[in-house]
């Protein structure tokens, strides 16, 4: 219990510090769209971190079984370079008891990715998306500079030659790519900006150009046009497309019972949310069929971490395979489940042979050593008469 409490704590502590690694990673790698974001449209700094606490479940759920898997490799190559398991083995301690500190640090890890893929990633996501919205529409003034090509959304673009004194807009091109089978292209020789339900641009003496698909071109030639550049805020918000992280396990069901379309992928996402329990736990199996051998060069160890970082990417990668397979084939979605039960049911398997074959040199060792005690009492015996038998001829000589 000693034993199992010391290496539980070593590895509960690498596993959280791998992860908050991790973490830090994924958040210097995402940081910088909320950073874009928030100098665009001159937000809040304490959106910006706001935005990454938000953050934090959706990372989670990548960084916690990768953050396990470290932390067990970590803890148990120290013991394995401080001759600890050696010591361990030789008090016959057998492969599955050294094992059972990580396998607990592995289930607390997969406990905490089903209580948030299940309760926290919903609520911190639509919030995340909600705020991130926000902060798109929060200012009511669209800020124009002459001979720069602006980016007023991802679908529109536009091009101001000059701006005057008394804020009027010369030489007006924009790229409107809202309509996915529309390109429509807008020139005007001058403009202003209003704020009507959003903001609008008014141009005149211009030409509307629209192309299809098919490169297809309608010319339209206007006295005035009015162009919604920005929607009002309130509006944005209530039309926004909810993506899946925002439902739960249970809505997720509910909407693939009715929406035939995308029924494969709102099954893949709600059974994604209880796979994720299953990740820890083969990790940290993988690091225990690795490390718990007999072979302990240093050779042999980079060895080891190398073909337990292979089998853990495998792993990940058949995963995220199945899951966009069942996006378009749902009578796959039960090997979601097959496949990590079986891998975990393999490694089981794999540590018992590990156990009973190590038992089965101890009985040899004990074999052996019996019968060398044997082999050692019938010395002692022979010993004892060629003793006797010189003390009593030493006797009858003298």
């Amino acid at each position: 219990m000693i034993l199992t409490s010391y290496i539980f704590k070593q590895t509960s502590k690498s596993a959280i510090v791998s992860t908050f690694v991790l973490l830090g990673v994924i958040w210097l790698s995402q940081s910088f769209r909320s950073i874009n974001l928030i100098i665009e449209k001159g937000a809040n700094l304490s959106d910006f971190f706001i935005l990454s606490l938000y953050s934090i479940p959706s990372w989670l759920i990548i960084a916690l079984p990768f953050g396990t898997f470290a932390g067990c490799m970590i803890s148990y190559l120290r013991l394995q370079n401080d001759k600890e398991i050696i010591v361990m083995k030789s008090a016959g301690i057998s492969p599955f008891n050294i094992s059972k500190p990580a396998l607990l640090v592995a289930v607390v890890s997969s406990l905490i990715l089903l209580l948030i893929s299940h309760f926290i990633l919903p609520k911190t996501y639509t919030n995340f998306k909600l705020l991130q919205n926000e902060i798109r529409n929060s200012s009511q003034e669209v800020i124009f500079k002459d001979n720069v090509f602006i980016n007023l959304n991802k679908n529109q673009t536009i091009f101001i030659g000059k701006i005057t004194k008394s804020n009027l807009l010369e030489e007006i091109f924009i790229q409107d790519k809202t309509d996915s089978s529309n390109m429509v292209e807008y020139f005007s020789k001058s403009g202003s900006v209003f704020i009507d339900d959003g903001i609008n641009l008014r141009m005149m003496k211009g030409t509307r150009i629209s192309t299809d698909k098919k490169g297809r071109s309608t010319i339209l030639n206007f006295d005035n046009y009015n162009l919604t550049v920005r929607e009002d805020k309130n509006k944005s918000i209530s039309n926004r497309v909810i993506e899946y992280n925002e439902f739960s396990f249970f809505e997720l069901l509910k909407k693939a019972e009715k929406k035939r379309a995308n029924q494969g992928k709102l099954l893949a996402e709600a059974h994604t949310r209880n796979t994720v329990f299953f990740m820890p736990i083969i990790f940290a199996l993988i690091v225990m069929l690795t490390i718990l051998n007999d072979n302990y060069s240093r050779l042999v160890n980079t060895y080891k971490k190398t073909f337990a970082i292979g089998l853990v990417f495998i792993v990940q990668s058949l995963t995220i395979i199945l899951k966009n397979a069942v996006h378009n084939d749902i009578s796959l979605l039960p090997l979601m489940y097959l496949f990590p039960t079986s891998v975990i049911f393999f490694c089981f398997i794999s540590l018992r042979k590990k156990i009973n074959t190590n038992n089965e040199k101890i009985d040899l060792i004990i074999k052996l050593l019996q019968n060398n005690t044997k082999e050692c009492k019938r010395m002692s015996e022979h010993i004892d008469f060629v003793e006797n038998v010189f003390y009593t001829v030493g006797i009858g000589l003298r």
